[in-house]
């Protein structure tokens, strides 16, 4: 996997002098737009000096500033990347390369590289929001992701009150309820669905607190989270992975159970007994109502 710029600038945050930093910030703020201005534009949103932006450049590993917006102009042909361009890029499988061998091993791959990358704080602050009981806990998502944003809400509403999932159809009706300080957990992937902008943007306006789960070229509405967790989509398919993000989510409820601890044990037990009263269990105990 390669290294993306903002990757880059966020792992040399912490060492960089003063003013590279607020070149750095700049960056970020208005990723990847913002790296695509000329040095003197740069330096002068940063109130720097245009050898300050050329020194972080140099640092950030390219070779110049044309080096460094040729990565960002790369990154953003594939933030922009269709199923069917990724089919015309496929490369052949190489003989004796099965499918299954193929997929198992990119998925153990970008599953463990979205895991171990994430930032340990950024992950805590996330859970810390999602287990706090005076805040209504909603999520969402797009045509794909919306399933794996149902999948955590429908875990975190047997350990926590006041969580839903929301379909699109529903995201009309939240804006017009929405409380200040509830958190929405919405997944956008590449393509970026505007749709999906354009709620969380309303909803943040309208005082919610939004976190994001992205893939590495950040869905715009990165610049409106409060907490961003960013995910591999790459799959042995044309189609984007939604693997990732799942294992993004099983991490979080994870986190959740941790966090909640023995709080839920009588939650739990209130929903198994109420799950079970409705029979649904029939199948296992071998009924055959057809």
């Amino acid at each position: 996997m390669s290294t993306l710029v903002a990757d880059r600038v966020r792992a040399a945050l912490p060492a960089l002098p003063r003013a590279e930093r607020r070149v750095a910030h700049e960056i970020l703020a208005s990723y990847p737009v913002s790296g695509l201005e000329t040095v003197a534009r740069l330096a002068e949103r940063a109130d720097v000096s245009g050898p300050t932006v050329i020194r972080l450049i140099a640092r950030l590993g390219y070779d110049g500033f044309p080096d460094f917006q040729a990565a960002l102009r790369s990154e953003i042909e594939d933030r922009h990347s269709s199923p069917l361009l990724q089919y015309e890029r496929r490369q052949p499988a190489a003989d004796g390369d099965h499918v299954l061998l193929r997929t198992a091993t990119l998925l153990a791959s970008t599953v463990e590289h979205s895991l171990a990358e994430a930032d340990p704080e950024t992950f805590s602050r996330a859970v810390a929001l999602l287990c706090d009981p005076k805040r209504r806990l909603f999520t969402a998502g797009g045509r794909f992701s919306g399933l794996t944003a149902r999948n955590l809400a429908q875990h975190l509403a047997i350990l926590r009150r006041g969580c839903q999932h929301l379909d699109p159809n529903d995201w009309v009706p939240y804006l017009l309820e929405v409380h200040r300080g509830d958190v929405l957990v919405l997944f956008d992937m590449r393509r970026y669905q505007r749709t999906s902008v354009l709620f969380g943007r309303e909803a943040v306006r309208r005082g919610a607190t939004l976190i994001l789960v992205t893939d590495p070229w950040m869905s715009p509405l990165a610049v409106d989270a409060e907490i961003i967790l960013t995910v591999s989509v790459e799959a042995s398919s044309p189609f984007d992975s939604q693997v990732p993000a799942l294992a993004m989510v099983e991490a979080l409820i994870a986190g959740a159970v941790d966090s909640l601890g023995d709080q839920v044990t009588m939650r739990v037990a209130d929903y198994d007994e109420i799950w079970d009263a409705q029979d649904f269990a029939y199948l296992e105990h071998g009924r055959d109502d057809a």
